[in-house]
């Protein structure tokens, strides 16, 4: 939900401003020509004089704007995907201590094991609950050498993942493609 909330403040933010200079230019050509210049407001400013606030279409765009709020304020309401991984504190301190890591401190972790192991120019890494998925690039162009280097970067990932002690340990998936030529 983090992304659709920066989406909805930006184009918030954005009907806001584009609204408060529109109604300067509307206020500034009304008090200099006496008439509106970009908006033809008049007409809606003699209907809200006529309309009352019990007037059907009045109930039904309330209805509609609470409903949005409504399902806004669930969406918010909603806990946050988890992002952190538990970890087994030590067992001499286990005495009611969470310990954690986040998914970018395991990545971080994780990305500098696999480029340590020989042959690998770079990685990305993505950390799910569940699963890692690793993508690594060799330094060899050699298709045969970036799959025989499969096998080392899930190693290198797993021992890394065992010296983290999560309390469970996600699968890990690589994948090893040729460098460029």
């Amino acid at each position: 939900m983090r992304h659709a909330n920066r989406i909805l403040a930006a184009l918030l933010s954005l009907v806001l401003i584009v609204a408060g200079v529109l109604l300067i230019i509307e206020v500034i050509a009304d008090r200099i020509v006496h008439h509106a210049a970009l908006i033809g407001w008049m007409s809606a400013y003699d209907w809200a004089g006529r309309t009352t606030w019990i007037a059907g279409g009045i109930r039904v765009a309330c209805a509609i704007l609470i409903g949005a709020g409504l399902v806004l304020l669930i969406a918010e309401l909603k806990p946050a995907r988890m992002s952190r991984l538990a970890a087994d504190p030590d067992q001499a301190s286990a005495a009611g201590i969470d310990a954690a890591y986040t998914r970018r401190g395991v990545a971080a972790a994780l990305r500098s094991a696999v480029t340590a192991v020989d042959g690998v120019r770079a990685a990305s890494v993505k950390v799910r609950r569940r699963k890692v998925t690793i993508k690594a690039a060799a330094i060899a162009a050699d298709e045969t050498v970036a799959q025989r280097l499969r096998e080392p970067v899930r190693d290198a990932a797993r021992q890394r993942l065992a010296a983290l002690r999560l309390r469970r340990a996600p699968k890990v998936s690589a994948r090893v493609t040729p460098g460029s030529r």
